[in-house]
Order: structure tokens, then C-alpha cells, then sequence
């Protein structure tokens, strides 16, 4: 067995500078060359951090970190040996920081990149403070307070590199592209759609439509359907020229399955049957009024149902295969939830998103595309917090399997409870102090979604939560608050819509 420490100085801990609660520490895992989670345990006591895990080799360490006047995010190091007396903590962090910014700087100034005299001046003296703290190492507290300092530049100096790259390669698309063609839309509940004085400000905002075609609420019965919602979704959509993306035919969450399927759980072939006679029966009912299919998603991660590896993909490529003989037309994707793996470190049977897409991509099913969903500082359903380079970097890893990429993203605008919402799970924060607000969501999800129509893999843009004031999937995810007011983001998002996209 592997074990990792790592020591907070004591005069961090006092400070209370990196969540003394300690409510980021079980979030911690380590990491393989490619990024991917290995299962372990984690244990935080006497200003110790301790992961074990079954195997020995060398990794990183990744770890939701309170960076004051920002929030968490996640920070990791560079590859460390296991079993070594206790690393400092802030020093590995601050050395992980200033490596992973500068390479990535350094490739893209090799691109073409204008780097700002900004980032410039923030990675020399986050470099500086680093440089300090390394040589400080004899004096534990001292490296750490220079660490502190590293940290809060570099990560500064990470924003603003992540700022001229949107900004540039925005304006370098617009250039050579003119308006992007790239899909914007909510994903919407058939049962729920805008309303009358809603759907302008829809309309304003967005060219395309997710119409969740949900097995839970179509065939609320065994054997008995009823697409009526859904086909008012699909009129609305082409009165005023939305591009509709349909999906996911098979959503393997928890309350996204029809709730008479558990007495299938113990019949694979049974299910699979199911699965692909509803998706046969949709399918044919809107081919040709569809853009892009959304065949299945959330496979890699633990559903209601307990399967294998192998029956997962065996009913991943049934449902391929089932959509594509139905209508050989229209492109097919299919989504994968918490592309990052961070269940992984939790679990010894979980599924690696990234290979269990590469296996579906080299079966040769004809997939058109792959989507990530990505429910931003929700815990446990959703993704860690994550600085936008570690956005970016996500979807350049994940460009690497040669198809086009479309993103389903959340993040929260508030941190209270949600009546209305159907998952209701808490937000990831720093401590019980710290309060999400509308702002916050607008800073976070705009900085992802200028990073998203940068890159001109991503083909799709869908965003979950249109209105907090009906009922909706995620907490406080909807770009109208529980009054149906416009919040921050839909103003933003409108004036993308505006400036970029056809």
C-alpha cells in the first residue's frame, strides 16, 4: 500500500487560512500520469493529511483549496514518491501551480499567443514567492506563508492567461469563421417548457434547444407512453427556428429512470430490451426534426441499478446502435458525467469516463460526438471546483479521442435549500460562512463558457436550469431565479448570443 503525508504549518492552521473547518480535506485524492483518480482513504489530524491507497507508485495530489477572495478551487501538485517523510503541503501546491502555469503560458506563446504584461508581472513574483518558500524548506511556517503568497499570484496570473486566451482566440475565430455557429441552449423538461413571457428572452438568448426526452416522465407506466409534452417542445422549438438537440434517451441518474424499472434489475437482457424499445419509439417519432441525437449519459457513473463494466457498455452500444438503425441520418453523441473522475477516488468499482469513451469511439458505433457534464462545486454529483486553465486543459485531454465535443454545464447561483429542485444535493464551499451568490455564478460559468466557444472542438454549449421558480433538476442551477427574474448569467448569455453566434 501507497501512503502520502503531507504537513499544514501551524501558523496556517491558527490563521484559519486554508479552511480551518476542514470541510475541503476529504475531497483530496491522487492521481495517475493521465489524470485519473485512484481509489483511497483520506484522514486529516494534528495538521497531518494522510491518503493511502493499494498501490505504490508515484502521483499527484489533488485538493479543493480556499484561496481567500475567490472561493475553493482545486490545486494539485507535481508528481510526488510515496512513502517519503510528510511533504509541506502549500510548498507542493505553490510548486504545482507555477509548473502548470508556465508550461502551459510557454506553449501557448509558441502558438501565437499575446501574453499580457499582467500575467508577466504576476507569474515573476508568484515565481519569486516560490523560489522563497523553497528555500525555506528548513523553516516549515515561513515556506508556507511564502507558499500562501506564491499561490494567490500564480492562480492570479492563471485567470488572466485564461482571459487572453479567450479573448484571442475568440477574436481569431470571428475573424476567419464569422459568426460561430457553435450550439447554445438550455436543456429543458418537456413538462416544465417557458413560459409566454419567457420565451422571447429564450429566444434573445439561445439558437438551440436540449428537449430532454426523460424515460422517467414519457412512460410513467410500463408499456404506456405519452409524448404530448414533448411534442408541444418540438413545435415551439422549430416555430422559432431552434436547433434541437433530443436527449438523453437513457439518463443513468438517480430519480431519471422510470420508477417501475427495478423489476428489471435483476434481468440485464430485460432492461436492455426496454431501454432500447423506448429509445426505437422516440426515435422514430421525431427523425427528422432532431439536430443531434443524445443517445445515453451518465453510464460511468453509479446508478440506481447495479451493473457490471461489461453490461454498461454492452447497453451503451445497444442504444448506439438502436438510435443510428432508426434514423442513419442524424449524428448521435453520448455524455459522460464528472469527466474529471473524481469518484474514482471514492469507490474500487467505479468506471474511468475517459476510458470507457475510448473504448465506445474505437468500437467503430459511429458516434458523431461526445458530451461532458460538468455540475460545477455540487458535492458528490457534481465536480470539485476548478480553475479555468484546469477547465481548459479538461477538454484539450478530452479533444485528443478526434471527435467534437458539446458541454452540459451547472453551476449554482445560491447555497440554500431548494424546494423545487428534483436532486437536491449541497454546494461546495470553504466553510459554513461562506455564502454562493448570483455573482458568483456569473463569474464562474462565464469564464467556462468563453473558454467552451474558444475552442473550436466544442460544437455545443448546453447549459441545465433554465427556471428556480418551477421545478427543475439541480439546485439554484437556472438562469431565472425563484421569482422567474432574469439572473446575471441569462443577461451575460444574451450578449454572447449577441456579439458571436449565429
Amino acid at each position: 500500500m501507497g501512503q502520502f503525508q503531507f504537513d499544514i504549518p501551524e501558523n496556517l492552521l491558527r490563521e484559519g487560512s486554508f479552511g480551518n473547518e476542514r470541510t475541503l480535506w476529504k475531497w483530496a485524492y491522487i492521481s495517475g500520469i493521465e489524470g485519473i483518480p485512484w481509489e483511497g482513504s483520506v484522514r486529516f489530524e494534528g495538521g497531518r493529511l494522510t491518503l493511502n491507497r493499494r498501490v505504490d507508485e508515484s502521483g499527484k495530489l489533488s485538493i479543493p483549496w480556499d484561496i481567500p477572495g475567490y472561493g475553493p478551487v482545486t490545486l494539485s501538485t507535481c508528481s510526488l514518491r510515496c512513502d517519503r517523510a510528510p511533504y509541506n503541503l502549500p510548498l507542493e501546491l505553490a510548486r504545482g501551480s507555477c509548473y502548470r502555469i508556465r508550461s502551459q503560458a510557454d506553449v501557448w506563446e509558441r502558438s501565437g499567443l499575446r501574453i499580457s504584461d499582467n500575467f508577466k508581472d504576476l507569474l515573476a513574483q508568484g515565481t519569486s514567492y516560490f523560489l522563497d518558500a523553497a528555500q525555506s524548506i528548513a523553516n516549515p511556517e515561513a515556506a508556507g506563508t511564502e507558499s500562501v503568497k506564491a499561490i494567490r499570484h500564480l492562480e492570479a496570473a492563471s485567470a488572466d492567461l485564461l482571459e487572453s486566451y479567450s479573448a484571442q482566440s475568440l477574436a481569431f475565430r470571428r475573424d476567419h469563421e464569422g459568426r460561430l455557429g457553435t450550439l447554445l441552449g438550455v436543456a429543458m423538461r418537456p413538462s416544465h417548457p417557458p413560459t409566454e413571457t419567457q420565451q422571447r428572452t429564450y429566444i434573445e438568448t439561445f439558437n438551440s434547444v436540449g428537449i430532454r426526452l426523460s424515460w422517467a416522465e414519457v412512460e410513467t407506466d410500463a408499456g404506456r407512453l405519452d409524448f404530448d409534452a414533448v411534442d408541444r417542445m418540438f413545435a415551439w422549438s422549430e416555430q422559432n427556428g431552434l436547433r434541437a438537440i433530443a436527449g438523453p434517451l437513457f439518463d443513468f441518474q438517480d430519480k431519471m429512470l422510470p420508477h417501475w424499472l427495478y423489476l428489471l434489475e435483476d434481468n440485464f437482457d430485460g432492461l436492455v430490451e426496454a431501454v432500447c424499445r423506448f429509445a426505437e419509439q422516440a426515435v422514430e417519432r421525431y427523425a427528422g426534426r432532431v439536430h443531434l441525437w443524445n443517445c445515453a449519459a451518465g453510464l460511468n457513473t453509479r446508478g440506481p441499478i447495479n451493473l457490471t463494466e461489461e453490461q454498461i457498455m454492452r447497453l451503451a452500444v445497444a442504444v448506439i446502435q438502436t438510435v443510428r438503425r432508426t434514423d442513419p441520418r442524424t449524428p448521435v453523441i453520448v455524455a459522460f458525467d464528472q469527466p474529471y473522475g473524481e469518484y474514482l477516488s471514492q469507490t474500487r468499482d467505479g468506471i474511468s469516463p475517459l476510458h470507457c469513451a475510448d473504448a465506445l469511439v474505437r468500437a467503430g458505433l459511429g458516434l458523431a460526438g461526445i458530451g461532458l457534464e460538468l455540475r460545477m462545486n455540487y458535492q458528490d454529483i457534481g465536480t470539485l471546483p476548478r480553475t479555468n486553465l484546469d477547465f481548459s486543459q479538461l477538454f484539450d485531454r478530452w479533444a485528443g479521442l478526434g471527435l467534437p465535443l458539446m458541454c452540459q454545464l451547472t453551476v449554482a447561483a445560491n447555497d440554500g435549500v431548494d424546494a423545487n429542485a428534483l436532486r437536491p444535493t449541497p454546494i461546495l464551499k470553504a466553510n459554513s460562512q461562506a455564502v454562493i451568490t448570483e455573482k458568483d455564478q456569473l463569474r464562474l460559468a462565464g469564464g467556462f463558457i468563453r473558454t467552451l466557444l474558444a475552442k473550436g472542438f466544442v460544437h455545443g454549449i448546453i447549459w441545465e436550469g433554465w427556471d428556480d421558480s418551477r421545478p427543475h433538476i439541480f439546485p439554484h442551477s437556472g438562469l431565472l431565479d425563484d421569482r422567474a427574474n432574469p439572473r446575471p448569467l441569462q443577461q451575460y448569455l444574451a450578449r454572447l448570443r449577441k456579439d458571436f453566434l449565429c
